[in-house]
């Protein structure tokens, strides 16, 4: 009798079986892994973009001065302050602030400038043309930022410790891209709306609640809060927040 060495045909078959089931499972497996991760990232920036779009609102509403204005319910105009310091120097149409004051956000062409006239107890106001920033100065040891304005200010404006405050006119609204996706946008208004840059998203699309908003208004009729409710979708992921926001003043 001779001894029998080797694999049998049928042992082959058999063991390639197996490694296919196991192939199979691995695979499976790996699918599901990969589905899984993608389904979390989608849902973490479905997360992320809510959580966006409700901190820019809330910090445009606590910098806003009152004029607030919900067109339709999509969009959301209103008049926010970006700085409140006092001038360092004037010379004719320019404005110098001094560098070491906090903005809310950086001032740029468009944005209104307010300073205070101390003889006609008003204020008087125009637009900044252009921006940069200038060397220190005896008026203003520590460096400043320049402000050209569209106008001078009158002769009754006082040069020394003038207090300024400088705003914008914004518009966020929830427009559709070219793409089809829609997103939050936000539309300079000063002196005209200007086209919508985008800010946030993608969100949901109108009709389904990407954005909405609501003025909540005080006993005296005037607007004290907004409803805001934002839900974004990605890759089949949603998320979604409903927030009531007050509104902040300014001086």
């Amino acid at each position: 009798m001779t001894t029998r060495r080797g694999t049998g045909l049928a042992e082959l078959l058999v063991t390639l079986a197996l490694s296919g089931v196991v192939m199979a499972t691995a695979a499976r497996s790996l699918v599901l892994h990969v589905r899984l991760q993608r389904d979390r990232a989608a849902q973490t920036q479905a997360d992320e973009i809510v959580r966006d779009v409700h901190a820019i609102v809330r910090a445009e509403l606590g910098h806003a001065d009152g004029h607030v204005g919900v067109l339709g319910d999509t969009a959301i105009e209103l008049a926010s302050l970006r700085a409140f310091a006092v001038a360092c120097d004037v010379a004719t149409t320019r404005l110098y602030l001094p560098s070491s004051i906090v903005w809310w956000s950086p001032a740029r062409v468009g944005d209104s400038v307010a300073v205070l006239d101390t003889l006609a107890g008003r204020e008087w106001r125009t637009a900044i043309t252009a921006t940069g920033t200038q060397h220190a100065s005896a008026r203003c040891p520590a460096g400043a930022i320049r402000l050209t304005l569209a106008a001078a200010p009158p002769a009754t404006v006082a040069v020394m410790l003038l207090p300024v405050r400088v705003w914008r006119v914004v518009r966020y609204v929830a427009y559709r891209a070219g793409d089809g996706t829609w997103w939050l946008g936000e539309r300079s208004c000063l002196p005209g709306c200007g086209s919508a840059q985008p800010i946030a998203g993608p969100l949901l699309a109108a009709a389904q609640g990407g954005w909405r908003l609501a003025l909540v208004a005080g006993r005296d009729g005037r607007p004290i809060a907004l409803d805001v409710s934002v839900r974004a979708g990605i890759n089949g992921r949603r998320s979604g927040m409903m927030a009531r926001i007050p509104m902040g003043g300014i001086p």
